[in-house]
C-alpha cells in the first residue's frame, strides 16, 4: 500500500476532509503552499528558509527596550542577592520584589491597559520570560512565570468584566500574588481526573468545595488561587481567595531545589466560593486551565535562554581564571567543546523559541481586538500552537540539562560546592522536565496534535506524501540552492522520515497509537529535531548569515550531530512497526533519505572555535542586536 493510500484509509475512518486541503498548490519544489495557514506544524510541509520567521534580528525599538529594561532589573536587582537572600523563602523580600516589577510594568504582561496592565504583545511576554532567567535564581523566575502566566491567564482570558476589574489590578501592581492549583494527589499528568468537587449551595450562592492540591507554587504567599475542579462532573475553573472559610494552606514542601520559592499543598473543606468566581459556565475549565498551561509551558523554554546564557558566562569567567598544568583551562580542548556546545544549544534554543512566539502573535493579529470574546480567543489561538510550544519546553529544560552539566564539569570539583554557582543551578534545574507536564507528556502531546493537523488535512500531509515518493528518488532533492545545501538537504530528510513513520504508525495502529508510548517519543524526537533545526537555519537563511560566521557554525554543528540521530529513531520505530521486518521499498527510502541525513562536517573545529570566542567575550559570543 502507498503512503498517499495509507493516510487516505486513516483519514477516511476518522473525519471528513478539509476544504481547505484540496486549494493547496505545489510549489517550493513540489510541497503545499500553507503560507495563508496561521496555525503550527506548518513547517512540516514547506521547506526550511520558505516563512519569514521571527527572531532577535526582527526586534523593533519598543522590543530592544523591553529586553533591556528586563535584563537591567534581572542584573541588577536580582543576581546580587540570587545566591542568598532569594534563597530564604522570604515573602517579604517576594513581594517588594514583585511591587518593583509592577512599577515598570513588568508584571502586566498579558493584561489590557485598562485593568492596569502594560497589554504587551505575545513576542514582549518573550522577551520578559528571557530576561527575568538573567536574574540567576530559578525559584524567583518561577515566582514571576507563575504571576504572569498559570497564575493569571485564566481571568484574563476566561474572566469577565467584573472579575478582571475584582483580581487584575492587583495582580498587575504586585499587591497581589497569584498561584494556580491544578496537581492532586491522583491527578497529576492525568489532569481532568480532579477529585475536587464544587456543589452549588441550596441558596444558589456559593459552591461548596472540598478536596486537595499539592505542589502548588507561589502557594505560601498567593492572594488569588486559579482552581481546577469538577462541578456536577464537568471539568470547571473557579478563583478562590486565600482566607475564604474552609481554605486551608499546608506546609511548605522540602524540596531538592527551588529553595527559594513557595510549594505547599492546598485543602478545601466545605470551603464556601462565590458562585460569581467561577471562570466561564460550569464545565469549561479546560480554556484557564490548559491555554495558561501552554504558554507556561513556552515560558520555561524561553526563560531557559537566559538562565543558559548566565551559565555560560560563569564558566567562561571560570575556564579563564582556573589554571592548570601552567595554563589556563580554557586553553584545553575539552572546555572549548563543551562551551562550544553550550552555545550551539542555546542559538537553536533561541532561534526556534522567537519564531513559535512570532507565530502565535502573527495569528492573534488577527483577531477583532473588539470582539467581545477577543481574549478567550487568544487563549484559543495559542492552542492551535500546542506542538510547538511542547517543543519548546522539552528542548529547553532538556538543553538546562546538558548546559549546566558542562558549566559544572568546567568547574571540576568546585562546581559541587555550593558557595559556587553551578550546584545550585544543578538542583534547580531538574524540576524542569517534570512540571508543565512532564517531558514525556509533552512529547505525547507534540504528537497528538500533528496527528489531529494530519487527519483534518490542515497540513496538506497528503500532497506531501506525493512529495515524499519523489524526494525519495535518485535525483530529486529541495530545490534549494546556496552555502548550506546539505543542512537544508538533511533537514527536510528529516521531515520525510517523520512523514513516512507517522503515516506508517497510524496504518498500523490507527485511533490506538496514543497508547504506543515509546514510538510516539521516537516520533517527537524526529519532530523535535526537524522543528529546531528548521527554525534556525530559517533565521541563519533570512539574515544572510556566512558559513562562517558564528550563526552559521552553530546551525552547521547541530544539523551535522542530530540528524544522524533521525537514522537511529527511524530505525527503531520501523522495526517496531514492522516487527523487524522492513519492507524492501521503505527500506530503500530510508537508506536513501539516511544518506542525507549523514554529513561529512567538522564539528569539532566548528565548536573548537565557537568555543575560542566563548572564552575571549566572557560569555555568550552572539550579539543580535
Amino acid at each position: 500500500m502507498s503512503e498517499q493510500e495509507n493516510i487516505t484509509t486513516v483519514s477516511d475512518n476518522k473525519t471528513t476532509d478539509n476544504p481547505q486541503d484540496k486549494t493547496n498548490e505545489l510549489a517550493n519544489g513540489g510541497m503545499p503552499n500553507l503560507n495563508m495557514i496561521k496555525s503550527g506544524g506548518r513547517f512540516l510541509t514547506t521547506r526550511v528558509g520558505e516563512n519569514k520567521i521571527f527572531c532577535k534580528e526582527s526586534f523593533s525599538d519598543d522590543e530592544k527596550a523591553i529586553y533591556e529594561l528586563m535584563s537591567d532589573f534581572a542584573e541588577n536587582e536580582l543576581l546580587p542577592i540570587a545566591h542568598d537572600k532569594l534563597e530564604e523563602k522570604n515573602e517579604k523580600l517576594i513581594r517588594e520584589l514583585l511591587e518593583k516589577m509592577g512599577e515598570l510594568g513588568l508584571l502586566g504582561v498579558d493584561v489590557p491597559e485598562k485593568y492596569g496592565g502594560s497589554a504587551m504583545s505575545k513576542t514582549g511576554m518573550c522577551i520578559l520570560a528571557e530576561g527575568i532567567a538573567k536574574g540567576g535564581n530559578s525559584s524567583f523566575a518561577t515566582v514571576w512565570s507563575v504571576q504572569t502566566s498559570i497564575g493569571s491567564l485564566g481571568i484574563i482570558w476566561y474572566g469577565n468584566d467584573a472579575q478582571k476589574e475584582k483580581w487584575l489590578p492587583g495582580i498587575c501592581t504586585g499587591k497581589k500574588i497569584a498561584a494556580f492549583a491544578l496537581t492532586e494527589p491522583e491527578a497529576g499528568s492525568d489532569a481532568t481526573n480532579s477529585k475536587t468537587r464544587g456543589v452549588l449551595s441550596d441558596d444558589g450562592k456559593h459552591y461548596i468545595v472540598n478536596g486537595q492540591k499539592i505542589f502548588i507554587s507561589n502557594g505560601a504567599w498567593a492572594d488569588i488561587f486559579t482552581v481546577a475542579l469538577k462541578i456536577d462532573g464537568k471539568f470547571s475553573s473557579i478563583v478562590i481567595e486565600k482566607g475564604t472559610p474552609g481554605f486551608e494552606i499546608g506546609a511548605e514542601e522540602k524540596k531538592m531545589g527551588m529553595h527559594g520559592s513557595s510549594t505547599v499543598p492546598l485543602y478545601f473543606k466545605d470551603c464556601k466560593v462565590p458562585v460569581e468566581n467561577l471562570l466561564g459556565d460550569v464545565g469549561e475549565g479546560a480554556g484557564p486551565a490548559f491555554c495558561g498551561l501552554n504558554i507556561g509551558r513556552f515560558k520555561l523554554g524561553a526563560s531557559a535562554i537566559g538562565g543558559q546564557m548566565l551559565g555560560i558566562q560563569e564558566a567562561a569567567k571560570y575556564a579563564k581564571e582556573r589554571k592548570a598544568f601552567g595554563q589556563s583551562i580554557a586553553n584545553f580542548g575539552s572546555i572549548k567543546e563543551k562551551l562550544g556546545d553550550c552555545v550551539v544549544r542555546v542559538y537553536t534554543l533561541d532561534s526556534m523559541c522567537y519564531n513559535t512566539i512570532g507565530q502565535q502573535e502573527d495569528a492573534i493579529s488577527e483577531l477583532d481586538e473588539n470582539d467581545p470574546e477577543y481574549y478567550a480567543k487568544q487563549g484559543d489561538t495559542t492552542e492551535r500552537f500546542i506542538a510547538e510550544n511542547s517543543i519548546v519546553k522539552i528542548y529547553g529544560s532538556e538543553g538546562s540539562r546538558e548546559i549546566v552539566d558542562h558549566c559544572l564539569q568546567i568547574f571540576g570539583g568546585y562546581g559541587f560546592i555550593e558557595e559556587y554557582p553551578m550546584a545550585r543551578a544543578y538542583r534547580d534545574e531538574r524540576i524542569n522536565r517534570i512540571w508543565e507536564g512532564t517531558n514525556e507528556i509533552n512529547r505525547m502531546l507534540c504528537g497528538r496534535d500533528i496527528i489531529t493537523k494530519t487527519l483534518t488535512g490542515e497540513l496538506g500531509f497528503r500532497e506531501y506524501l506525493s512529495h515524499v515518493n519523489d524526494y525519495c528518488s535518485n535525483d530529486a532533492d529541495s530545490g534549494y540552492v546556496g552555502d548550506y545545501k546539505a543542512e537544508v538537504e538533511c533537514i527536510e530528510a528529516s521531515k520525510a522520515i517523520y512523514a513516512l513513520a507517522l503515516n506508517e504508525a497510524l496504518s498500523k495502529y490507527g485511533q490506538d497509537i496514543g497508547i504506543e508510548q515509546v514510538l510516539m517519543e521516537k516520533l517527537a524526537d524526529i519532530l523535535i529535531f526537524s522543528y529546531v533545526a528548521d527554525s534556525t537555519l530559517s533565521r541563519v537563511l533570512q539574515n544572510s548569515y556566512k558559513v562562517d560566521e558564528l550563526p552559521g557554525l552553530c546551525v552547521q554543528a547541530y544539523v551535522a550531530e542530530n540528524g544522524m540521530k533521525v537514522v537511529g529513531y527511524a530505525q527503531k520505530i520501523f522495526n517496531s512497526i514492522f516487527d523487524s521486518n522492513i519492507p524492501k521499498d521503505i527500506q530503500d527510502k530510508l537508506d536513501k533519505l539516511g544518506k542525507r541525513l549523514t554529513m561529512n562536517t567538522d564539528t569539532i573545529k566548528m565548536k573548537k572555535i565557537i568555543g575560542e570566542k566563548t572564552v575571549e567575550v566572557g560569555g555568550y559570543p552572539i550579539k543580535n542586536f
